[in-house]
């Protein structure tokens, strides 16, 4: 988790404002890795659902910063 805090931390500094962030959830608390980022309203979790290459179905998670339109 340190790492993935990081790399989002020197993400939110180097990339556009306009950026939305998104990470695999990976059993991590994205409210956590948002926070991180310095963008927490411009940060969804993902989720694959297995078999990736058979079901067809990616849930996005949002956190209580997400705003809307980024949802």
């Amino acid at each position: 988790m340190d790492l993935k805090k990081d790399i989002y931390g020197t993400l939110g500094g180097a990339c556009k404002p306009d950026v939305i962030f998104a990470s695999n959830t990976s059993s991590l608390s994205v409210s956590e890795m948002a926070a991180a980022s310095g963008r927490p309203e411009r940060f969804v979790g993902v989720h694959f659902f297995n078999p990736v290459q058979i079901m067809k179905l990616v849930e996005v998670i949002r956190t209580d910063d997400t705003l809307p339109e980024v949802f």
